[in-house]
């Protein structure tokens, strides 16, 4: 641990002392320069400012990340690519021939808060807190082809892999940095139960202030961060309700939104004092089927399902303009999507003969289809808070009516409906993952096991397609990854697990006094420390 000198406080102090009256006589105290605060409305309170308690919620992330840095910048050019670094904690970094390690310079002017210089026993340590089953850490399946991490010096650190792949230097970014020497007392055992906030040391361009639960998440300026912040302070204020967003964006009170719903774009896009960006965002929406169930098991009746649900009504009725129709289980704003996948088309017809061929029929005439005697009969979960949502299911409903189907929309609060999930207690749900710009398909898609198919809570599997992901996971470069993963994209899509609903945008309504300010595909919040406020 290496500790600043006191001339950053000398100097802190000096700086202190012209403002105060200008350190000595005449005219009494002057006026300090107005604080730069900016002000971001969030709907929710974030859950922890610790990197391997969070569950991976976006706003939290981004939150996150202006208070502890990662090694490297992701940028947002992954449409034709894997995305591209740039430096920011690490000053550069090299593979070596064998492309089994990697070797990173850290910057050395990067200062936690409490003074002490960021050094590479803090990636060391972030390493051994990642893959960490008592920390409870969520990057263990990130970290798995990592060997080892080694301090070469102190401001130098090597990665050794097990193997080369296309994501290594991905990998090995992925998470943020955190410090050894306040962290490292605490057991890895008592960390999901540890309370980080208090005294929280952070090496962000910005610093933790306060946080009132459920209200505000107060931040200043970090001055020992290689590339201050131009603003002065960040507020986020905790306001549940639309309304209230956007009612004090329109009255100067608030000066961004990240999430701004659809319905109220116009309206804002009206003021002469908001500007709204759109972006290409990561969700993708999906109706689940549950492919355990006996009716869903059969691929005839899924497929019949999707071709009656009238996807882009759905989405030009909800979305109003602010998304598209998704088609496979790839985004078509990344890089690795088979653009050349078939269409689904909306086929009410084609979905009544499936339903036949698969043994559903309407033998009494009374519009339902049965099987067997018993009708062909869907509830349809959603979390209970989000209307969107609820406005897709009745669409839902009024679309599978048509072909025979009963469908029951029911609205559940989220802990209850992701125990549902996990219990697999359910028919179908409408569910929306953000996708990582790290494609592999098998988190999601692969045969639900002890160490893959993690997000496949609908039970789908398919043997062909788990031998395609394990020879993902095994390919040594892109174009061989690409491939495969077009392979996987087929396999998925000719076995309709799910329904694919959309690709939504991200509308973010920014206050016109904001300068500099990039949102974009990579982050809301991207450049931040450049951003700047206009006086009124």
């Amino acid at each position: 641990m290496i500790p600043v000198t006191n001339k950053t406080l000398l100097t802190a102090l000096t700086a202190a002392c012209i403002v105060l009256a200008g350190c000595g006589g005449g005219g009494g105290p002057a006026a300090g320069p107005a604080v730069r605060e900016l002000v971001v409305a969030i709907p929710a309170d974030v859950e922890t400012f610790n990197d391997y308690q969070s569950a991976g919620e976006a706003m939290e992330n981004a939150i996150i990340d202006l208070l502890f840095p990662t090694l490297l910048e992701e940028q947002p050019d992954f449409a034709e690519h894997p995305p591209t670094f740039a430096p920011r904690l690490a000053e550069s970094w090299e593979f070596s021939p064998s492309h089994l390690a990697l070797t990173v310079k850290l910057r050395q002017d990067a200062v936690w808060s409490d003074g002490f210089r960021l050094t590479a026993d803090d990636v060391r340590f972030t390493y051994q807190a990642q893959v960490s089953e008592a920390a409870g850490s969520t990057y263990i399946e990130q970290k798995a082809a990592i060997y080892r991490v080694d301090v070469v010096d102190s401001f130098t650190v090597r990665f050794t892999f097990r193997r080369v792949y296309p994501y290594q230097l991905m990998d090995a970014n992925d998470g943020h940095i955190i410090p050894v020497h306040t962290w490292s007392a605490i057991p890895f055992e008592k960390w999901p139960t540890t309370d980080f906030t208090p005294g929280l040391v952070s090496c962000g361009p910005f610093r933790l202030v306060t946080h009132t639960p459920q209200q505000t998440i107060v931040l200043e300026r970090d001055p020992r961060h290689w590339s201050p912040a131009r603003l002065d302070r960040v507020v986020f204020r905790v306001l549940p309700d639309t309304a209230s967003q956007i009612g004090q964006l329109l009255a100067g009170q608030v000066h961004l939104i990240p999430m701004v719903p659809p319905r109220e774009v116009a309206r804002l896009q009206a003021s002469p004092d908001v500007r709204v960006v759109s972006l290409p965002s990561r969700l993708l929406g999906f109706l689940a089927w549950n492919n355990r169930r006996p009716a869903l098991a059969d691929r005839r009746v899924r497929e019949a399902l999707g071709l009656a649900i009238n996807r882009q009504a759905l989405v030009d009725t909800v979305y109003l303009g602010h998304a598209k129709v998704a088609n496979g289980p790839v985004l078509s704003s990344m890089w690795a999507c088979d653009r050349e996948l078939p269409v689904l088309p909306h086929d009410p017809a084609r979905a009544a003969s499936l339903l036949r061929e698969a043994g559903w029929a309407d033998a009494d005439g009374d519009g339902l289809v049965e099987q067997g005697g018993k009708p062909f009969e869907l509830e349809l979960l959603y979390p209970a808070t989000n209307t969107m949502r609820a406005q897709m299911a009745v669409l839902i409903q009024s679309d599978l009516a048509r072909v025979g189907v009963r469908v029951t929309p029911r609205p559940v609060e989220f802990a209850a409906l992701m125990a549902r999930q996990e219990a697999g207690e359910f028919d179908g749900v409408l569910a929306a993952w953000e996708e990582a710009t790290k494609v592999d398909l098998a988190s999601g898609w692969a045969t639900p096991g002890e160490s893959q198919g993690t997000g496949n809570f609908f039970g789908y599997s398919n043997p062909e397609l788990d031998a395609v992901l394990q020879q993902v996971a095994a390919a040594p470069d892109l174009e061989r990854t690409r491939v495969l993963l077009a392979r996987a994209q087929r396999l998925i899509v000719a076995d309709h697990p799910v329904a694919f609903l959309y690709e939504g945008r991200q509308a973010v309504a920014l206050s016109r006094r904001l300068e500099n300010a990039t949102p974009n595909a990579a982050g809301v919040f991207f450049g931040m420390q450049g951003w700047e406020l206009k006086a009124r």
